[in-house]
């Protein structure tokens, strides 16, 4: 599993950071109670009538010096851990869910780990960085301070202090496990609305051209309503640990630390400068107390912000992650052999693809078509090593092909090109992140992108804009097959990848398309009937079954679903062309 924190780890149990926050606490602390002790002496020698010796000073000067350089030091060293806790934990979750697949992260709700990315880690940090380390501090305070006072003022007074100690840790605890669940449901509403804000993103033009952006707009409200009410529920139960806490047992010590130090200066037991300081020392074993009631919300929420990433990073790793074995589709067909595939986890499920055999002869060029649902991006998925097939073998008649191996020499284009509002350079990286400034110039200009790229003033530095908005359609798809090609994969997968361009744009993209594939074993899914002049093979699919498989000439010569179809769309073409009055010919 990933690690979800890989900071330096002292002994094993917490990060240098953390360590160096509790020993800079522990030094304030005992700085603290150190010069309220020199205070008590001080004030001792002047109620006896004397002055303060020149000694007196320095230890007092010391103690100052610690307090304020621990003061001064330990929010920057919080601040600097809880940028790099804040860093690696996104990194290690990014990289996790690049391992266990899309389908499964669709699975588990994109919007649910986009907040956990986000807030979750946020929280996380928070608690790793700003609880956990002066947390620790402020309950081993009280015992430095019991020691301060045995020592230096009176054991016995010490003593009864103690018994009143252990009830802060237990009452931390109690409210702990008490409000867990609430947290739970907290977190839970939040990932709801993120998934729904998402949603509704993503949707803007469908619900502008539907007219249902009230609609949609309810749901937000309604999902921001229940986080609201969570977000109360927290604060209000957080505000009753303060109320508990500073009601009982600051009370309770604070009174009992001023009896004991009136009983014990009254006896003559200790001085009345000593007594001073007892009360003074007093206030140092409620840091538990006040640090509780301050940051209670954070170490709640974050430790269940923890609990999430962690139940996240459990999630199995997708075969496809793991190391690909060596394979050269560039010079062997890629084959399949009775292949079944299934989305459900239920085998007895009806599969997605049942039993296809399939031979894509390397520098092939593959149309897969049929009608919609009838498996053909399940097809691209299986080849692109996203699903595993639950029966069958991938090889290349040497060698079985696992998920990772397909993905190692396969490249993907789908309907919508994926782009980044990143450079130019981080865009195309992500095929080939070793490849070179002359290399990435070289394949933009390829794929008719070279005139583009001269009149930007930043060259391969020029930024996308999100989800490339400074991009045409065409100039989108473009540079997503540059960064395809980039990639130098034996295989290359294209999902209609025209199906979203205008007619003339179209033209120019497969024109684009058809020449720098040359040599490349090129598998297309299209319901276009009029491009498979384009293609030497092709696959004819229905309810996940191959009917029609073989070249391209031999299909249309003979009685089947292909010919058929062939048949209907040129008599189509036919018709409209005599309705607009010129001559029609046959494709």
């Amino acid at each position: 599993m990933t690690t979800m924190y890989t900071v330096g780890k002292l002994f094993g149990l917490f990060s240098v950071a953390t360590t160096l926050v509790i020993v800079l606490s522990l030094a304030a602390a005992s700085a603290t109670a150190g010069l309220a002790i020199m205070l008590g002496r001080g004030l001792d020698l002047l109620l006896s009538g004397g002055s303060l010796p020149g000694h007196w000073y320095w230890p007092v000067a010391a103690e100052t010096l610690v307090i304020v350089l621990s003061t001064v030091l330990t929010p920057v060293v919080i601040a600097r851990d809880k940028d790099i806790s804040t860093r690696e934990q996104r990194e290690n979750l990014l990289q996790h869910y690049l391992a266990i697949g899309p389908l499964r992260l669709r699975r588990l709700g994109e919007g649910e780990l986009v907040s956990i990315a986000m807030d979750s880690v946020e929280r996380a940090a928070r608690y790793r960085t700003e609880f956990i380390g002066p947390a620790l501090s402020a309950v081993a305070t009280p015992l430095l301070v019991l020691g301060f006072i045995a020592v230096f003022i009176d054991p016995l007074s010490a003593l009864l202090l103690l018994i009143l100690t252990p009830l802060v840790p237990l009452i931390v605890i109690g409210f702990q496990r008490r409000f867990r669940a609430s947290s739970g449901e907290y977190r839970r509403s939040q990932g709801i609305l993120a998934a729904t804000f998402l949603e509704a993103l993503r949707s803007l033009d469908m619900l502008k051209l539907n007219g249902a952006s009230q609609w949609m707009g309810q749901r937000i409200a309604r999902a921001s309503e229940r986080v609201r009410q969570q977000v109360m529920k927290l604060l209000s139960r957080n505000q009753l640990v303060l109320l508990v806490i500073d009601s009982s047992f600051a009370v309770l010590l604070l009174s009992s630390a001023a009896l004991l130090a009136w009983w014990r200066a009254s006896t003559g037991a200790i001085s009345p400068g000593s007594a001073v300081a007892l009360i003074a020392l007093s206030f140092l074993t409620l840091a538990p107390v006040n640090y509780v009631g301050s940051f209670f919300y954070v170490g709640m929420t974050g430790r269940a912000a923890e609990e999430k990433i962690t139940q996240v990073l459990r999630e199995p790793i997708h075969r496809a992650s793991l190391h690909p074995a060596r394979a050269s589709l560039g010079d062997h067909a890629l084959q399949l052999q009775e292949v079944s595939a299934h989305y459900a986890q239920d085998e007895d499920a009806l599969p997605a693809l049942s039993g296809v055999t399939l031979n894509f002869p390397a520098g092939s060029r593959t149309a897969i078509i049929g009608p919609s649902g009838s498996g053909k991006t399940t097809l691209l998925r299986v080849l692109q090593g996203q699903l595993e097939i639950s029966s069958g073998t991938i090889h290349d008649g040497h060698r079985t092909l696992g998920p990772a191996t397909l993905r190692a020499n396969t490249a993907v284009l789908d309907q919508g090109a994926e782009l980044f509002g990143s450079s130019v350079r981080h865009n195309l990286g992500l095929g080939r992140p070793q490849a070179s400034d002359e290399e990435m110039i070289e394949v933009l200009s390829a794929v008719g992108m070279g005139p583009w790229l001269a009149a930007q003033p930043q060259k391969l530095d020029t930024k996308l804009g999100e989800a490339g908005a400074r991009l045409s359609g065409g100039q989108a798809q473009r540079m997503a097959l540059a960064r395809a090609l980039l990639a130098r994969r034996s295989v290359l997968l294209l999902d209609e990848p025209t199906s979203a361009l205008d007619v003339r744009t179209e033209a120019e993209v497969l024109d684009t398309i058809r020449r720098v594939t040359a040599g490349l074993t090129t598998v297309t899914v299209t319901h276009r009937l009029g491009l498979l002049q384009d293609y030497d093979y092709v696959v004819v699919l229905e309810n996940g079954h191959v009917i029609q498989a073989g070249r391209r000439e031999e299909l249309l010569a003979t009685p089947g679903h292909l010919k058929s179809a062939m048949g209907a769309y040129r008599r189509r073409t036919n018709e409209l062309y005599r309705a607009l009055g010129t001559q029609g010919g046959e494709q």
